[in-house]
This record gives C-alpha cells, sequence and structure tokens, in this order.
C-alpha cells in the first residue's frame, strides 16, 4: 500500500497543530515553515476540517486548529481524510469483478484476501494517535519562528 503525497503533507500538518494546540495556524505561515504549496494547504485544511479533524476560523485572525484533542485523532482518521482509493489491485476499485477485464475473474479468491489487507493496513494505521506521533518529539525550530 501505498499513500500520496497529500496523506505525508496532512500528517504533518495535523502534527504541527498538535503540537502547538494554543496557536492558531495559518496557511501563509504553514506555507512558509513547512515549504508547502498554499493551493496544497487550503485544499488539505479544508479536507482535514470536514473530517472534524481541523477546526476552521474564517475573518481577522481567522487560520485553524485542532478541531478535537490530538489523543481522539488517529494516523488512520488523517489519511482517511484526504486518501480516495484504497484499492491495492484493481478488481477492489469495481464495485463488479465484471467491469474489469481480467481472464481470473470471476472465480479468483485474491479479492477477498487483498480487501483484508487493505483493512488491515487502516487497521494498523489506526493504532497510533496523533499524540502519540509527537509526544516526546522537541517542537522544530522553524515551527516556533513569527511571522507577521
Amino acid at each position: 500500500m501505498r499513500l500520496n503525497q497529500a496523506s505525508d503533507f496532512a500528517l504533518r500538518l495535523t502534527m504541527q497543530c498538535a503540537m502547538q494546540p494554543d496557536v492558531i495556524q495559518r496557511i501563509d505561515q504553514v506555507v512558509q515553515q513547512q515549504g508547502f504549496s498554499r493551493g496544497h494547504v487550503m485544499k488539505l485544511v479544508n479536507q482535514l476540517s470536514r473530517a472534524g479533524i481541523l477546526e476552521t476560523m474564517r475573518g481577522r485572525g481567522g487560520g485553524f486548529k485542532l478541531g478535537r484533542l490530538a489523543k481522539d485523532i488517529s494516523v488512520g482518521d488523517v489519511v482517511r481524510a484526504v486518501e480516495s482509493d484504497f484499492a491495492v489491485v484493481e478488481c477492489l476499485r469495481q464495485s463488479e469483478c465484471g467491469e474489469i477485464h481480467c481472464c481470473f475473474l470471476p472465480s479468483c479468491r485474491l479479492k477477498p484476501l487483498m480487501q483484508r489487507a487493505s483493512i488491515a493496513f487502516l487497521d494498523v494505521l489506526d493504532e497510533m494517535t496523533i499524540e502519540c506521533a509527537i509526544t516526546g518529539q522537541p517542537v522544530p525550530d522553524v515551527l516556533t519562528n513569527t511571522f507577521s
């Protein structure tokens, strides 16, 4: 299973919020600190806020912060919020095996195995919370810089 870059960025963004729970994060600040593109950060903030992971505030002094405690957010929650495809093999992307062309269908027994593997992958990601991911980690210097 391979996660895309959005998962990596979303996890770092969520960890940043967890390391600074009293700080309202701003998109331009995250762009400078993390080196992500502005559009990418905006998209991730939107996806994470729709999932309840982030809380957004509009207007002057607005920004975003964690929408719930870091101990209540799993790595799997963050990944599910930004990933859309967990299919390990092509036949998992289709609701019916007949929609794909494979000479082993319909008698193939791999599909249930691959479904279990995909579920197990996410179950492992659910074992760690964002709080666990940051516990004992010093706040990176770049995050403590103030931006005007």
